[in-house]
């Protein structure tokens, strides 16, 4: 699997079925996604509702490796969701050397995996313990937590020789050799080969259900071997039987990935290991009985093939250039850094617009007022010409970064503590500086944002927050129009506040009743849970901030109203880890890190904000 992003999500497949036999142009059905739970490299477990991926409605283009030049394309298709399972059946056309060569290698038996490509457009975080329904089924949220893609757009699907998931089936009709298949053999259909394709998804399902996790060889194992659920259990209840104690002798060096998971598991994050490496790494790294950072030298030193030299001083010093024990420690810090990152909280993503930069420079977005109605398609089918009248904003992403190291002294003393809390304080730093900006941007109201106006601003001693200011901030955003006084049918979805009215404003959107002086008014509270609140300290900080104000609130609509705009470059929501090197310093014995995010904010369309001065 490639690595993801939050704007291209790019995932591995269950099956993927090459009619090659006798066809000009094979046909070719792809099992794109099962609808559960997948873990995305540099984002962690994330689950796509198919009730709302946008599919579209002429063709996908099929893809070698994500390629998505003129080379890389070798077909086309149309893709549908059936029970919760999104498909792609279509054709390969021969064209390119790239669609001859899958062709021959799918005659010759090789079973090709699949991945696709996805944009969200809507999603949240879903914690820890909390299920969901998605997909047909219910699904209950590990201990990080997952991302959770309400609306996405399909973009293309690809045909690839290895995917992320080892366990995942691939199933080809053509790897049977023509000189087997008689002549009089009908060339199955796309609705057959979807079928053989769903038939492989059901027999893979229940492999997994069998062994549950458990049993992970059988598991591949089965999965691979084309057995049924019956051998399955079979070789799922002898290896459940207790087995006298052995000795294990290590057969093979360990792996980077048991290597991270055991450093992970020094730093007390055995759960996360698990999670993002699977409790067969977790597993092997227990097994290395591993008791201090010294003895993880002595792994590395192994899994690159090295000899493991005599004495602590000179095994440490080798370590440190090896090339396993600096990655799985980047590795490491990358995962601790992400968790720390997702857990810090971001007020803006209540209502803020996600965006993707391709580069760093100025980009345009476009606040569309569709012009006209639609009319009564007369006789014969013509369709009359309507005209958009647009208004644009730019925005632009920027770098920041810091460096991470570990030196011989942190191993020598047996203390990642420093590396843990230095990679979780970079996490909830990467996080901060983008608030940060958001906020600045937002306070500062550029271009006179917040405007008489434009609608979307009211003061005077009328506007501290109370219910009747509230309700008057409510109507101003449903009264937004366009130029030609059509309703662009807003509706406010957050209250953002600064931590001063964070009570007030609890009371507001909470209380069952508000009491009046009158008798004869009513009592309850018309706007309970009007919109969902969000409390923001930055609102106020007169130290950090300009423009701040501890009485002024905000009103937002939806994230698609693109009120804000954070933009990340090509989509990556989160920061990145790189293994720098140890010449960045070549007067310091460390493996060397550096940590660097590529983000933005801006302005979109006023039209879906609404701020009061609060003036009391």
């Amino acid at each position: 699997m490639s690595t993801a992003t939050i704007d291209e999500i790019l995932f591995t497949a269950g099956s993927v079925d090459i009619q090659a036999a006798g066809q000009t142009h094979p046909e070719v059905s792809i099992l794109a996604y099962s609808g559960g739970l997948m873990t995305v490299p540099g984002w962690g477990p994330v689950v796509i509702d198919l009730r709302g991926i946008d599919i579209p409605a002429a063709q996908v283009g099929i893809l070698a490796d994500h390629d998505s030049s003129l080379k890389g394309i070798v077909g086309h298709g149309r893709a549908s969701v059936h029970d919760g399972r999104l498909i792609v059946a279509g054709a390969i056309s021969p064209s390119s050397e790239t669609a001859r060569q899958i062709i021959e290698l799918a005659k010759g038996g090789f079973r090709f995996q699949a991945s696709v490509g996805v944009t969200p457009t809507d999603y949240e975080r879903v914690p820890p313990g909390q299920s969901i329904e998605a997909n047909g089924r219910s699904i209950k949220s590990p201990a990080s937590g997952f991302l959770f893609v309400k609306f996405s757009t399909l973009r293309e699907a690809s045909i690839v020789a290895i995917g992320a998931d080892a366990s995942t089936s691939v199933a080809i009709a053509a790897s049977q050799k023509e000189s087997q298949m008689p002549e009089e053999t009908t060339t199955p259909t796309a609705e057959q080969i979807r079928e053989q394709a769903a038939s492989e998804t059901e027999r893979i399902t229940a492999i997994r259900r069998v062994c549950g996790g458990r049993y992970v060889d059988i598991e591949a194992t089965a999965i691979r071997d084309g057995w049924d659920v019956q051998q399955a259990e079979l070789a799922a209840l002898r290896e459940s039987r207790p087995k006298p104690p052995i000795i294990h002798a290590r057969d093979h060096a360990p792996t980077n990935a048991t290597i991270e998971a055991a450093i992970l598991s020094h730093m007390g994050c055995e759960g996360l290991a698990e999670e993002q490496l699977g409790p067969q790494a977790m597993q092997q790294a227990r097994d290395l009985r591993c008791t201090n950072l010294v003895d993880l030298c002595h792994y590395s030193l192994q899994a690159d093939g090295r000899d493991t030299p005599q004495g602590r001083e000179a095994m440490i010093q080798a370590a440190l250039t090896t090339y396993s024990l600096p990655v799985a420690l980047g590795n490491a810090a990358n995962k601790v850094l992400f968790e720390s990152y997702s857990e810090t909280p971001a007020t803006w993503r209540a209502f803020a617009a996600i965006k993707s930069a391709k580069d760093f420079k100025d980009h345009t977005g476009v606040r569309p007022s569709d012009t006209g109605d639609l009319s009564e398609v007369a006789k014969g089918g013509e369709l009359k010409h309507g005209s958009i009248d647009e208004s644009t904003y730019t925005y632009s992403v920027d770098t920041f970064g810091k460096m991470l190291s570990i030196d011989r002294r942190d191993i020598i003393n047996d203390d990642l503590s420093m590396f843990d809390d230095t990679a979780r304080s970079l996490g909830r730093a990467a996080m901060r500086s983008l608030s940060d900006l958001v906020y600045k941007v937002l306070l500062a109201n550029a271009g006179s944002f917040f405007a008489g106006g434009n609608g979307n601003y009211d003061e005077g001693v009328e506007t501290a927050l109370d219910a009747a200011a509230l309700a008057i901030g409510l109507a101003r955003m449903m009264a937004q129009r366009d130029d030609e006084n059509r309703d662009l049918d807003i509706r406010a979805r957050t209250l953002l506040v600064p931590s001063e009215l964070q009570q007030t404003a609890k009371e507001l959107l909470q209380s069952d009743f508000i009491q009046r002086a009158n008798d004869d008014t009513p009592t309850g509270n018309a706007l309970k849970n009007a919109v969902s609140l969000e409390v923001e300290p930055r609102l106020s900080n007169a130290q950090r901030f300009a423009g701040t104000s501890a009485k002024a609130w905000y009103l937002f609509g939806s994230r698609q109203d693109a009120a804000l705009i954070v933009a990340f470059l090509q989509g990556k929501q989160s920061p990145t880890v790189e293994f720098f090197g140890f010449d960045a310093d070549p007067n310091r014995l460390a493996a060397t890190w550096r940590v660097y995010f590529d983000y933005g904010c801006a302005l979109g369309d006023f039209r879906a904000a609404y701020k009061a001065k609060g003036e009391a």
